[in-house]
């Protein structure tokens, strides 16, 4: 078919390609739903991919912009005790101007006695004291616009805008730390070693370190975290770099002082933001797989609706291979399409949604979207389109011209993939898994886990549907229209099987963080345990314990707190143990140890060399030479690896101290309740260097008042609110579960879509078998009720399903790790079920409307 005849006719010789395209794209455009779903699968995917994608690249871009301001300096030296003698003479010794030392802990701050304010309120903060020479790299951005040296000078303090809010008091006026008052001499804009600052308690004040004695604060603080910020001069050579850093660690080689590079050294952005965004985007990578079978719907609905004609094209002599390129071209430019769709919406999310991730984003990284995002975007549309249509396409090759001119009856082509394909698809997912998180082992384990909950959640999928299958078959279902509806389930090419495992799995996962959200919520935020401690205290010497008594007029519980580190635990040292444990907890660390000869009133013994004691006698401690017993929490012995009898070695300011395991304890009851890793006899502990942590329960409304009065006669003592910390710590963790659920419930939509896609893939017959019902008397409002039974019902299994496993996962995470009473969420469930069954029965009036009623009766006119 090279050519045709105008109305003089003359000849006008015309491409076969460009009537190939003519044909194809006219019947796909003149049918809208094909485009539209077509685009609509990739758009859902696609820019959330591109959002995410964008996202990372500007967090990934600021890190390495502003790695030394976020980090601080070139060398950092790092404590949390008093850094040992030598290292501050070394660092004395450096240029000033190179050096920031830089101490940190929290206090309570509250008005002066002598200020004009009426405001008698106290807060919580966390002082940052500094040298003049701060910053080394970055800017300190301040409400003035001035300078650090500008503003701040000894007696002055900078301080958050929390700190004005919260204590009623405005630049210009004082506030007291400790045992001086200072006068606030600007606001905290932005600080350069601190990018993010939705999480982590006390509202910021920033001092001089000079100032520090005067507050006589740091010598009762038992955390105190010492910092020293090193700059290298950009003229010194890298060999004298290296030598003093060489140097630094010698000097720490015998301490818990780490000593770490600008390259090595961790920051929050690094280890939350960058984290977060790679976790969401594997939630992505799961829904572009989904939204990848329902593009492969779409193209096989429109492929067999053109059945005739491509039957018609081959009969007059077009080359099958025309015939396949007109369909790869014209997906090829839907695919480019689409591709602009989602860099639009995600230009628009980006937009409009920045608050959406403003706890994970830096205020100082700018938003757009990424040259390189929208490369990989294409690359991945472009694969995925061509996977999902190559099977499709290529089955063109079986189309009988003769079979269909004569309208004999052919099988539709059900699903069929060769080996080579499914291997080709398996290894397009591992390798953007790896390439997503930087390792192909961990490409491999995440690719081989995702199959494996599939694999369980298909088989789960299977049993439900068959059994509701077999219930059909046995005649247990009487009425007529609800077994007709039920049956449409189980047509072929209906790829009802794919949307309830999508459906139940995306329910499951967003009911499990839905009801974990609920459960802590209720018992713990909104209604605060009520035999539970709501007010705690810090840093209390014994000798203020009668006062403190006094002050509060309640019974206060206090407890004795050693600080110690682990030596060795059976023999192998931290630093060994580090590399070979997991991330559940850092063993070089400074833990709390106790002492006491009962359990917590919130554990049990689990597990004893003597049934039911915390320690052994002293005959079974004469087995083990000079150690003495001790008891310890099962989560750290699960952790470490180690049961009774095992050896620890603690570090206590130098001293050590063997010890043996006699006992395993458990917290049956978790929440706003103290807990101790280790616990040791009282004779063992009582005269090493401690101090008390105590708790209480007061009026919430008297907590406030408290803690100004004990601010003000006990300085040391840093108190906190334990329903308001809740609270806090709840807002910063449902700004995370939000983005979560979003993100996951893109997997219920791309459900959604799969149905949307095998309802239109089905149409033919659908449409065929409502025809034989019409003409065999049924109702209209009859032919709707089937469709809208069948989703509606396979719709409620899916929910139920996932529900039910949700429920379950949620139910074991609150009552047996955090040991708080489940609470289900009716209210949340009834209105998700009653949107998904809104959005279900809207999509088959929608189907039934559009697609059974106007063609329904032209069929029917055909057959008669």
């Amino acid at each position: 078919m090279s050519a045709q005849f105008n109305n003089n006719g003359l000849s006008n010789t015309i491409s076969p390609i460009s009537i190939n395209d003519k044909i194809i794209w006219r019947e796909w455009f003149g049918h809208w739903i094909y485009p539209l779903l077509f685009c609509f699968s990739l758009l859902v995917s696609l820019g959330a991919y591109l959002t995410l994608d964008s996202l990372q690249t500007a967090v990934d871009d600021y890190i390495t912009d502003n790695q030394k301001a976020m980090v601080g300096g070139d060398i950092i030296v790092q404590s949390r005790q008093v850094l040992p003698e030598a290292v501050n003479q070394w660092v004395a010794a450096l240029p000033p101007e190179q050096v920031v030392n830089d101490l940190q802990f929290n206090a309570m701050a509250y008005v002066a006695a002598d200020d004009s304010s009426t405001s008698d309120a106290s807060l919580l903060v966390r002082v940052k004291a500094i040298d003049e020479s701060y910053p080394l790299y970055g800017t300190l951005k301040l409400a003035s616009g001035l300078s650090l040296t500008e503003q701040l000078e000894s007696g002055q303090v900078l301080v958050e805008r929390q700190v004005l809010t919260g204590l009623d008091l405005a630049i210009g006026e004082r506030i007291t730390l400790g045992e001086s008052s200072f006068l606030i001499a600007d606001e905290i804009l932005e600080e350069p070693d601190r990018p993010l600052t939705a999480f982590g308690f006390g509202a910021r004040i920033m001092m001089l370190n000079q100032d520090l004695e005067a507050t006589d604060l740091l010598g009762q603080r038992s955390r105190v975290n010492y910092r020293v910020e090193i700059k290298i001069d950009e003229q010194t050579d890298g060999n004298a770099a290296i030598e003093k850093l060489q140097q630094l660690k010698s000097l720490t080689a015998d301490s818990s002082v780490r000593v770490t590079t600008v390259d090595q050294a961790q920051t929050s952005i690094s280890t939350l933001s960058a984290n977060f965004l790679k976790f969401l985007k594997l939630l992505v990578v799961a829904v572009i797989v989904l939204s990848g079978v329902g593009l492969m719907s779409v193209v096989k609905a429109f492929v067999n609706r053109q059945q005739q004609t491509n039957a018609i094209r081959r009969a007059i002599g077009e080359p099958i291979a025309h015939l396949k390129n007109g369909y790869y071209r014209l997906f090829l430019v839907m695919t480019l399409v689409a591709v602009l769709l989602a860099w639009l919406l995600s230009q628009a999310v980006l937009y409009f949604g920045y608050d959406a991730f403003a706890a994970i984003i830096p205020a100082q990284v700018t938003l757009s979207i990424s040259i390189i995002s929208v490369g990989k975007v294409l690359l991945i549309a472009l694969a995925l389109t061509w996977l999902m249509t190559h099977s499709t396409i290529q089955a063109l090759s079986g189309v009988k011209p003769v079979a269909v001119l004569q309208q004999q009856t052919q099988n539709t082509p059900q699903w069929y993939f060769s080996r080579y394909w499914v291997i080709l698809s398996l290894l397009s997912l591992y390798l953007l898994l790896s390439l997503e998180l930087g390792s192909w082992w961990q490409g491999l384990q995440v690719a081989g886990g995702l199959l494996a909950i599939s694999v369980i959640f298909w088989a789960f999928s299977q049993l439900i549907l068959k059994s509701l299958k077999a219930m059909i078959t046995r005649g247990w279902i009487k009425q007529w229209l609800l077994k007709l509806s039920l049956q449409n389930i189980f047509r072929k090419g209906n790829q009802s099987m794919l949307f309830f495992t999508t459906m139940s799995m995306a329910v499951m996962v967003m009911w499990s963080i839905t009801a974990l959200n609920h459960t802590i919520d209720q018992q713990l935020i909104n209604t605060y345990p009520e035999d539970s401690p709501n007010m705690f205290m810090l840093d209390v010497q014994s000798e203020q314990q009668q006062d403190l008594n006094q002050i509060i007029a309640v019974p206060v519980t206090y407890y004795p707190v050693i600080r110690a580190r682990i030596a060795s635990v059976n023999g192998v040292d931290p630093e060994t143990l580090k590399e070979q444990l997991g991330n559940y907890d850092n063993i070089t660390r400074i833990f709390n140890l106790s002492y006491g000869n009962e359990v917590l009133a919130t554990e049990q013994i689990t597990n004893g060399i003597k049934k039911g004691q915390l320690y052994t006698d002293k005959a079974e401690t004469d087995n083990h030479g000079d150690a003495v017993p001790i008891s310890i929490l099962d989560s750290i012995a699960e952790y470490l690896q180690i049961s009774l009898h095992d050896e620890i070695i603690f570090d206590i300011q130098g001293v050590p101290i063997k010890t043996y395991i006699s006992s395993v304890r458990s917290r049956f009851q978790r929440g706003p309740s103290p807990f101790f890793y280790f616990m040791f006899q009282p004779e063992v502990m009582a005269s090493a260097p401690q101090i008390q942590f105590a708790t209480t329960q007061v009026e919430a409304a008297k907590i406030p008042q408290l803690q100004t009065t004990i601010a003000k006669q006990f300085p040391g003592i840093t108190t906190l609110n334990g329903a308001s910390i809740a609270k806090q710590l709840k807002g910063f963790v449902d700004q995370l579960t939000q983005l979560v659920q979003i993100f996951t419930g893109l997997s219920i939509l791309a459900g959604t879509m799969i149905l949307i896609t095998s309802l239109v893939s089905t149409s033919q017959d659908r449409l065929q078998e409502s025809a034989y019902f019409r003409l065999m008397g049924m109702l209209t409002k009859d032919l709707y009720a089937i469709n809208m039974i069948e989703l509606l019902m396979l719709g409620l299994l899916a929910f139920l399903a996932g529900g039910l496993l949700g429920f379950a996962v949620s139910y074991t995470i609150t009552t047996y790790w955090f040991a708080l009473p489940f609470v289900f969420p009716w209210q949340v469930s009834l209105w998700s079920l009653l949107i998904l069954m809104g959005t279900l029965l809207l999509v088959s009036f929608a189907y039934g409307r559009l697609v059974i009623k106007s063609n329904v009766m032209n069929l029917v006119r055909q057959m008669v």
